[in-house]
């Protein structure tokens, strides 16, 4: 058996992995997790990228064909439809309520008509030219996600309570990992000439290898938030009533900390302000100027002040956890609960704990 037998029995394999991790995904994304535009759009490219992993079979099927090269790069330049099914899904993710499917479809016109016009014509000029529009388009697509999560994430804190599911930050570091990625593609293929000449070498089989399983790597990373991942729109509505009730600084806090409004993990500012009766904007003037805070900081602020009064009255034979003590306060995570109380006091809860019990 020959390198290029070893090569391309490798290279089959672990493609064959990668295509049946990315399908599989692509299905229980479909029956499980659909419901917003964001999770079908992926689902969807996913079965694509999975259909994108049979050029590594096609080495075996035609490597001997006049034609070869033809096919293989046919087949690479459906690799940039697929990087364009993850634009639209990018889009639709940032912008769930602005674009419909069909909509969405526009973003694989040039990608499309790319390879339809490399199947017509066969001019070589073509591929490198997809790849170069490809890196720009995804530049521009990383620049504004950075730019538009900056903004989302000031409004999540200035209106929710609990970040954990509204959260894009993670997109960005998926984002960026896929553009270093196409990057990098693209240098690796400017040193091939002919995709079927001569003997593949190790770093050909180690390339291709890692390719398919960061590839991998990164779906699955991607997918464990997109499960998770909620949309908040922030409603602009008009009080009915324009005699809204006015509190001072100590009204409001006593009124809260009576009712335990911050023990709700739903809770926003829109919800707040309706429960005491006054109006949002008025509410939101009041802790983002007079206490200096996001709305989500002085939510917190009394989640942490509880759950702090919880446990310097906890003793050895309390059956009560950290974990349901992060939830009895509000928090939807105990992780989330873990970094908030270590930012505020120094120290995490089990830490603080343990020195309470030592004093004792």
């Amino acid at each position: 058996m020959n390198s290029d037998s070893v090569y391309i029995m490798l290279l089959c394999f672990v493609s064959g992995i990668a295509q049946c991790a990315l399908m599989g995904c692509g299905i229980y994304m479909l029956r499980h997790y659909s419901s917003y535009l964001f999770q079908k759009v992926f689902a969807i490219t996913l079965f694509l990228h999975s259909i994108g992993f049979f050029n590594n079979f096609l080495v075996v099927a035609c490597s001997d064909l006049p034609y070869a090269d033809y096919l293989n790069t046919l087949f690479l330049l459906f690799d940039y439809v697929i990087v364009g099914g993850y634009i639209a899904f990018g889009i639709s993710l940032v912008m769930p309520s602005r674009f419909k499917l069909s909509q969405l479809l526009i973003v694989e016109i040039p990608f499309v008509g790319a390879m339809a016009l490399f199947a017509i014509t066969g001019s070589p000029e073509i591929l490198p030219a997809t790849q170069v529009f490809t890196l720009i388009s995804c530049l521009i697509i990383m620049v504004y996600l950075q730019y538009y999560i900056k903004k989302y994430t000031a409004m999540l804190n200035d209106n929710v309570s609990n970040l954990e599911y509204f959260d894009l930050r993670w997109s960005n570091i998926v984002v960026s990992l896929f553009f270093v990625y196409q990057l990098l593609w693209f240098v690796d293929s400017l040193s091939q000439q002919d995709w079927f000449a001569g003997q593949e070498d190790d770093y050909s089989l180690i390339f291709d290898s890692v390719y398919c399983l960061i590839s991998v790597a990164i779906v699955v990373y991607a997918m464990h938030k997109i499960i998770t991942q909620k949309v908040f729109v922030l409603v602009n509505q008009v009080d009915k009533d324009p005699y809204y009730k006015t509190f001072s600084s100590k009204d409001i806090e006593k009124i809260i900390l009576e009712m335990q409004y911050y023990r709700d993990s739903t809770l926003t500012l829109q919800k707040l302000a309706q429960l005491l009766g006054t109006n949002r904007q008025y509410l939101s003037n009041y802790i983002n100027r007079e206490r200096n805070m996001t709305f989500y900081e002085y939510i917190n602020d009394f989640r942490l002040e509880e759950a702090k009064v919880i446990l310097e009255s906890k003793n050895s034979e309390s059956q009560q956890s950290l974990e349901d003590i992060a939830v009895m306060v509000g928090f939807n995570s105990y992780s989330t609960f873990l970094r908030s109380f270590k930012s505020k006091y120094g120290k995490t809860p089990s830490k603080y704990l343990f020195e309470r019990s030592s004093c004792v």
